[in-house]
């Protein structure tokens, strides 16, 4: 071999040699700034209809933070963490996911703020899979016309309520709110809530769930415990609606607020609706407020309405099974199960109510103290219900009953 040619041969090794080291320090790179130890998280790009869509993942439990993370999220990104984060976050990112790992958690009790969780303004925003608590006051708070999905998510153990919706538009979905000092969630200024799956509200220092000041809080396939708070289960206040509608897969649904402090269901100058005219008589939809410490359904000035017996109402053992006055106004068709309480239906003051029982689903008012007790111009109309003790005054207008 000549040595021009041998010459020739070495210099395109140890450029290939080369060119391999160069690539090799690139890549190397490359991923250190993917490294789980990148006190930013590892990010990892694809793409998803068109637009990028990055990947962050953030190990709290080996010192890297949320809110890093958060400062460099853009639209359609989705964040990714482990551990127990102790810090809270702020989100004003649309179009982004916050998703936990094998049991995640934001604890506040080391970050004192608002909110553990403070969703301000953003919209399409998914929470999914951890669980937010210690926070010093709220533990998720959504404001400003925010637009979200909490999934799987569990609030508790914070300074005032588990979750506050204030003006903005929430789903639920398997959500878990227990244990919180003065609420599970309260829902007002105009806000919307959809509640799906199983959702808990136990053992809060007031109310379980609230709906406040022209909030609608929809149940789709939702099954709602609220039990053993100091307050009530739940309570609709000041122009607000609680609403089963009669999609099919809002059948189905149902709330136990048994074992309240005060009463299992307070409709106050508000509204409870369970509807669907295509599954009439079902009874569908199981409504109980049972062993409450006054009140099993408490209806000041409120409206409850079931026109078409996709509902069964429960309401046992509490001292007053329900109390409807002050204006308040029912119609029940089917479903009415109201015995072994101190009064069945005490109406005083109330406007015009309608309770007729249907053979697919009856209605019993029975083996209460007293079974209804009517005063001050109410107005009864019942069809098919045996009551058997009975007390009016004669202010009362009653048809289908013998008001002594």
């Amino acid at each position: 071999m000549s040595r021009a040619r041998t010459k020739t041969i070495v210099l395109t090794v140890l450029g290939a040699v080369g060119a391999f080291l160069i690539a090799s320090t690139v890549l190397a790179e490359e991923h250190k700034s993917q490294d789980l130890s990148h006190p930013d998280g590892v990010a990892s790009i694809g793409f998803h209809k068109g637009q990028a869509r990055r990947n962050w993942r953030v190990r709290c439990d080996r010192g890297q933070s949320l809110k890093k993370a958060l400062r460099r999220a853009r639209e359609h990104h989705t964040i990714r963490f482990y551990g127990t984060c102790y810090e809270s976050i702020v989100i004003t990112t649309d179009h982004l996911t916050v998703r936990g790992v094998n049991g995640a958690t934001i604890d506040g009790s080391q970050s004192p703020s608002e909110a553990v969780v403070l969703i301000d303004g953003a919209r399409d925003v998914e929470l999914v899979d951890f669980t937010v608590q210690n926070g010093t006051d709220q533990g998720v708070l959504a404001t400003h016309q925010a637009q979200g999905v909490l999934r799987h998510l569990k609030a508790q153990n914070n300074g005032t309520v588990g979750l506050s919706v204030d003006r903005s538009h929430i789903e639920i979905v398997d959500l878990t709110l227990d244990n919180n000092k003065t609420g599970g969630m309260d829902a007002y200024a105009g806000s919307t809530v959809v509640a799906k799956g199983e959702i808990s509200a136990n053992n809060n220092g007031g109310d379980g769930l609230a709906a406040n000041g022209k909030t609608f809080l929809e149940l789709r396939g939702a099954n709602i415990t609220a039990g053993q708070n100091v307050g009530s289960g739940i309570s609709i206040i000041n122009d607000s609606r609680l609403q089963i509608f009669s999609f099919p897969e809002a059948q189905g649904s149902s709330i136990t607020a048994d074992n309240n402090g005060f009463a299992g269901i307070g409709i106050l100058g508000s509204e409870l609706g369970v509807v669907g005219s295509q599954f009439f008589g079902s009874g569908a939809n199981v409504i109980s407020a049972s062993n409450n410490g006054v009140f099993g359904f408490f209806a000041p000035a409120g409206a409850i309405l079931s026109p078409h017996g996709t509902a069964k109402f429960v309401a046992q053992g509490n001292g007053v099974g329900m109390l409807l006055e002050d204006g308040a106004s029912a119609l029940i068709i089917g479903g009415l199960n109201v015995t072994q309480n101190g009064a069945g239906i005490s109406a005083h003051g109330a406007g015009t109510l309608t309770l007729v029982s249907v053979p697919p689903n009856p209605s019993n008012v029975d083996q209460n103290q007293i079974d209804l007790d009517l005063g001050f111009g109410t107005r009864l109309t019942a069809d098919g219900i045996g009551f058997t003790s009975i007390n009016c005054d004669a202010t009362v207008l009653a048809r289908g009953v013998s008001c002594p």
